[in-house]
């Protein structure tokens, strides 16, 4: 459905190779460029070319100082309309597809795509050339998620293959404080309802979600999302939403002295820490110019380097708990089962094959060991590895014994 604001049927430019993201583009269709997520993608930029506007005028945001602030999208006059992005797209493709393969087709520019009152005109036209011209390219929408309150945008959104949706606060005075939201824009909640009204949306299509969260540390004078209180919070609402994947990430550079950078360490323990809720698997840290790297591949890396470091032993009860007696093997068997992932008694028992009373039983002694711990989750309890857990399990894989794991990983 149509929104109100001035459309434009022609572009000043329609398409520009050299142009990325990193700056005010002045054309539709720009790139191919390399993204960390995606791989080789043709940027599609629907806002108005030359202008930025967006609802957010985030602390970290590079465009920040050249955008307009805007509530809706009738305060933004000269969008291009969905049949130039449509034949913006084909020309650009006609020549990309001679010299690039394209891994995505993705709505992102000068501000928030989904401001732009085609949205569901030009996601349709952006689907059509791209079944004929880059079959193999997904189609993804970057999205501050502001305006997901309003069923239209979820709705348009579904035909997407692919949505990354932007969440740094569950709070609302740190949402303000963080993203400066206009003041026009309805409040967090319906902000947290509308994510959750599109990821149904999106499941319903066999689309995908990814949640992307900027983290900040506390300045001198200011907040910081990266409190373990607020991602104790933020955790909770991600594992409630079910995202396919959370990439947590942290600017690198910013043009505010409220925003500051959390460090590789600070991230890599973020990710961590949300991970134990929502699994290794969906969790992902963003810094420089890597790919997302999973927290799975980020605790076992963590784990294989503080071991090489510390020359890991395992003290004498920890050895005869995984090492003597009968079940020992069972015992080393759930640790093994519990690297990367969490898991239910039942799903234990069955991983190990044993009984849900036997597997109950080892959990209460690892459980007091310190080696495994639990997780609320709803009715449900679930267990993971703990950092000396992984430890004493790279002992024994390198027959290592002896007195005395280091006080400060028990």
């Amino acid at each position: 459905s149509k929104r109100s604001g001035s459309v434009m049927d022609e572009p000043a430019v329609a398409y520009e190779p050299l142009c990325d993201t990193g700056q005010v583009i002045s054309s539709i269709v720009f790139g191919p460029n390399i993204s960390r997520r995606l791989g080789t993608v043709l940027g599609i930029n629907v806002l108005p070319p030359g202008k930025a506007a967006c609802t957010y005028r985030c602390l970290y945001c590079p465009l920040s100082p050249f955008l307009e602030l805007v509530g809706s999208t009738a305060e933004v006059q000269g969008w291009p309309s969905s049949a130039s992005v449509a034949r913006a797209l084909t020309d650009a493709l006609g020549q990309v597809r001679l010299h690039h393969e394209l891994d995505a087709l993705v709505l992102i520019g000068n501000g928030e795509p989904t401001l732009h009152p085609e949205l569901d005109r030009v996601l349709h036209e952006v689907r059509k050339a791209r079944d004929i011209l880059a079959p193999g390219a997904e189609v993804v929408v970057f999205t501050n998620s502001s305006l997901l309150w309003d069923r239209r945008i979820s709705e348009a959104l579904s035909k997407a293959d692919c949505v990354v949706a932007k969440l740094d606060a569950v709070d609302e005075d740190l949402w303000r404080a963080l993203n400066r939201p206009h003041k026009a824009l309805p409040g967090l909640k319906d902000l947290l309802r509308g994510l959750k009204e599109l990821r149904e949306t999106l499941s319903s299509v066999g689309s995908r979600l990814i949640v992307s969260v900027m983290l900040l540390g506390p300045p001198k004078a200011g907040r910081g999302n990266a409190s373990e209180r607020h991602l104790k919070a933020l955790s909770s609402f991600l594992s409630d939403l079910g995202p396919d994947q959370v990439h947590l990430e942290t600017p690198m550079a910013s043009l505010e002295p409220e925003a500051r950078p959390l460090t590789r360490e600070e991230l890599v323990e973020a990710a961590l820490y949300v991970s134990d809720l929502l699994g290794d698997e969906r969790v992902f840290a963003l810094t420089g110019t890597t790919v997302p790297i999973s927290a799975g591949l980020l605790r076992t890396s963590r784990g294989m380097e503080e071991g090489a470091r510390l020359k890991v032993r395992l003290p004498e009860d920890i050895m005869v708990l995984l090492t003597h007696g009968p079940g020992a093997r069972t015992r080393v068997k759930i640790l093994e089962a519990l690297v990367g992932r969490k898991m239910n008694c039942n799903q234990l028992a069955k991983a190990v094959g044993v009984s849900w009373w036997s597997a109950q039983r080892h959990l209460e002694r690892l459980l007091k060991a310190g080696l495994v711990r639990a997780i609320p989750f709803g009715r449900r309890t679930l267990y993971t590895i703990t950092q000396p857990g992984l430890y004493a399990l790279m002992a024994l894989r390198r027959g290592l014994e002896g007195p005395g794991l280091p006080a400060r990983l028990l």
